[in-house]
């Protein structure tokens, strides 16, 4: 960020005046940068979108990026990395891709002060990884663990193990020395949501700094009696919120909640930019191709919302493209667009929510 700029600023307009300011100016660039590195994981979860590449959504060429190829992309976009506070590398398992840390050390090179947070299955949470990622700006490492039973967590997450992950926590815990945040998401589902107030003391034990509790996102209509939330809210999944909040907080532990109402809230894509494995922009990964989404029992396909090519565009003039901006501010509004009507992000039912435990009438 430019210090002139922001000194000038404040001189002009005082310190409230200026962060209005400075705030409308670095709307024009992402708060962060998502490449889709790679269309496949190392295990299969009922959750992930992408257990079903190839099949329920057939349009993805399956395979990794090549680290010369990702060069090229991220030197297309040098003045966006210089501008955004972090990087990501897809939501698929980053660890599982060989070239995960020098692919870290070259967006580095564009911005020493860029923050790489990541979130991980932890099968990959080895010891030479954990000093690898102590060795740059990693500011937080999440690992996904939807229960503290080997059979809850094995069942959901096909290829996992148990003993394996919780392994590869502790080891982190011990080998970070704090130099990164340890925490994990519980996808809350109809099959463990019983078990979260235990998974409290489980994290607890693990040393883990804060639990981020998601909502299940479904992509199959047999799956989707696993989703807790609705129209008018869960009273009693409710209720083991609370009691998991107040567990939290005799442990000293940290723990948010996703919306169990699912009412128009709009979701973080206002702020991120996601690139594609063919360098295309779209609005997020459910957008980037033809995705089946289901809410409430009904169920839409989406063709691709796409706004241009890094490679053939200038990527802040699709950034700032007013179809891009517009959709952009309709979700910082509240509001949801209609290729997001059957996407449980928009309101505020999947991502966990600093205000979702303490929202009044949540469980009517």
């Amino acid at each position: 960020m430019d210090i002139k700029y922001i000194l000038s600023k404040i001189k002009e307009n005082g310190i409230p005046g200026s962060i209005r300011k400075i705030s409308n100016r670095y709307s024009m660039f992402p708060k962060s940068i998502n490449v889709e590195i790679m269309t496949v994981c190392n295990l299969k979860c009922k959750h992930c979108r992408v257990t079903y590449h190839g099949s329920l959504i057939p349009d993805v060429k399956l395979g990794m990026m090549e680290f010369d190829y990702f060069k090229k992309i991220v030197d297309r976009i040098p003045s966006l990395v210089r501008k955004t506070v972090s990087f990501q590398f897809s939501s698929i398992e980053p660890l599982f891709h060989k070239d995960l840390f020098a692919m870290m050390d070259y967006v580095s090179g564009y911005n020493k002060h860029i923050s790489f947070p990541i979130l991980t299955n932890g099968m990959l949470l080895n010891e030479k990884n954990v000093e690898e990622l102590c060795s740059r700006n990693v500011p937080s490492v999440t690992v996904s663990l939807d229960g503290c039973r080997k059979e809850t967590v094995e069942s959901f997450k096909t290829g996992s193990d148990f003993e394996r992950v919780t392994g590869n926590i502790r080891s982190a815990r011990a080998g970070s020395k704090k130099k990164f945040l340890l925490n994990t998401i519980f996808v809350a589902t109809a099959s463990n949501i019983n078990e979260l107030v235990e998974y409290v003391d489980f994290c607890s034990g693990l040393g883990i700094d804060t639990v981020f509790v998601n909502g299940f996102l479904s992509y199959k209509q047999e799956s989707s009696h696993l989703s807790l939330f609705s129209k008018t809210g869960n009273p009693e999944v409710y209720g083991i919120f609370l009691k998991a909040n107040e567990r939290a907080r005799e442990r000293g532990i940290k723990i948010q909640f996703p919306f169990l109402t699912a009412k128009p809230r709009g979701c973080d894509a206002h702020s991120n930019m996601y690139i594609g494995e063919n360098g295309e922009v779209a609005a997020c990964m459910h957008l980037a191709r033809r995705t089946p989404l289901v809410l409430f029992s009904d169920s839409k396909i989406n063709p691709p919302v796409i706004y241009g090519n890094v490679f053939e565009e200038d990527p802040e003039h699709i950034w700032n493209k007013r179809e891009f901006s517009d959709f952009r501010n309709r979700h910082k509004r509240g509001e949801i667009p209609e290729e997001c009507a059957f996407c449980g992000e928009a309101y505020g039912v999947i991502v966990s929510n600093f205000s979702a435990i303490n929202e009044k009438n949540e469980s009517m």
